[in-house]
């Protein structure tokens, strides 16, 4: 068994130098391309583009409007570009804006006294899922708008019951007024809580998904490196020499799980460390258990995968495959928010999604079971496949 080590050891150590090479290759090309996914689906994200078309169109209205299109909180969602009607509409129908704001004649004197009035917001078709959505906030905004209006109402009828003088009750104007524009403009910072969502469902932020992403990519495509160390032994003569002297299939494989995973290990911590600064970890007993269950599940993957297949021409370039459509199926390289919902839950189930799965508690994401239980079996098998394959081939002859 000692000598059998050894012997995995020359091997591994053969290929150690060019390993280091192509895994730093491999992690700057796999770095800019998570950057580039991770922009693309920022990009998904952007401010809406909004068309407003003001038909009352007096000094009043268009400082209404630019007051509240310069608003940082409004200004990040929607990019509100005033224009006539006809051209909103166009726009609304060419993809050009996302929706369209008609403000009606007469509308600020119906907000400054009272009297009913109404708006249109049309949406386009890509918007039209949201149509609730948007609906629920208008009415929220159209109960603020009367909650302020019913106050200062109220205030004016006591003055006018009392009798106070036309100063107090221009001051009461002037004061009521100011606080409403305040509160109005101050509500987003004082009156709401900000929470980040997960990104598309994944239970995590968009920038540690794809991190946890191309780390798996790294983790399973970088044991493709040590491909003599899977396949220069597997002989015939070889084999038949061992088996004589009481070694089984199971300490054939040893060596060849035991430096892959010391290979990954160190690296894998340095890629930890240096994505710390941007993205801060959640080092847990649990979360680090998950880590190395995903660590250990790539090293068994590719490396049994590679014995079993070692009498096969061209095996590295199918492992390679199928690497990459995991990676795409779980969202690595086409934004997971652009791809369907039946597709990304197939790639939750494949052995990349798992080793994904177990990464993600890193950064306060939950494990994923089912995927993780998925990966696990589909790691037995192939484990079953490789000592399958070092057992029988000594009698089946050399190819």
């Amino acid at each position: 068994m000692k000598a059998l080590l050894k012997r995995d050891w020359v091997l591994f150590r053969r290929g150690l130098i060019p390993a280091l090479i192509l895994s730093l290759l491999l992690g700057l090309a796999s770095g800019l391309a998570a950057y580039a996914v991770i922009q693309s689906a920022k990009e998904n994200a952007a401010p809406v583009k909004v068309a407003v078309v003001d038909e009352e169109g007096g000094l009043l209205s268009r400082m209404a409007v630019n007051l509240v299109s310069t608003q940082s909180f409004i200004a990040s969602l929607m990019d509100m570009q005033q224009t006539k009607r006809a051209e909103a509409l166009n726009g609304l129908s060419s993809g050009k804006y996302g929706a369209v704001i008609i403000l009606p004649k007469g509308y600020t004197d119906h907000v400054r006294f009272g009297t009913p009035g109404t708006g249109q917001i049309l949406l386009s078709r890509a918007a039209a899922a949201s149509a609730d959505v948007v609906a629920s906030l208008a009415r929220f905004g159209e109960l603020l708008l009367a909650a302020g209006q019913y106050g200062v109402f109220a205030g004016e009828k006591l003055m006018q019951e009392k009798g106070v003088s036309p100063e107090f009750y221009q001051y009461f104007l002037d004061k009521s007024n100011d606080q409403l524009f305040d509160q109005a403009f101050s509500i987003y910072d004082y009156g709401m809580s900000r929470e980040t969502a997960p990104y598309s469902g994944s239970g995590v932020s968009t920038e540690a998904y794809y991190a946890a992403a191309w780390i798996s990519f790294f983790l399973l495509l970088s044991g493709l490196f040590f491909a003599s160390l899977y396949t220069t032994d597997v002989k015939k003569s070889l084999l038949t020499r061992l088996y004589s002297l009481s070694l089984r299939p199971g300490h054939f494989l040893a060596g060849k799980l035991l430096y892959p995973f010391l290979f990954r290990l160190p690296v894998l911590a340095g890629l930890l460390i240096l994505l710390q600064k941007y993205l801060p970890l959640k080092i847990t007993l649990p979360s680090l258990l998950s880590a190395c269950l995903a660590l250990l599940m790539s090293v068994c993957l590719i490396s049994c995968a590679g014995v079993a297949l070692s009498r096969r021409k061209g095996w590295q370039g199918l492992l390679m495959g199928l690497v990459s459509i995991g990676l795409f199926l779980c969202g690595g390289l086409i934004p997971r928010s652009m791809l369907p919902g039946w597709l990304t839950e197939i790639g939750r189930f494949t052995p990349f999604g798992a080793v994904l799965s177990g990464l993600k508690p890193l950064w306060g994401g939950a494990l994923d079971w089912l995927s993780l239980l998925a990966g696990l079996l589909v790691t037995v098998l192939v484990l079953q496949a490789a000592l399958k394959h070092l057992k029988t081939m000594p009698q089946k002859g050399e190819e």
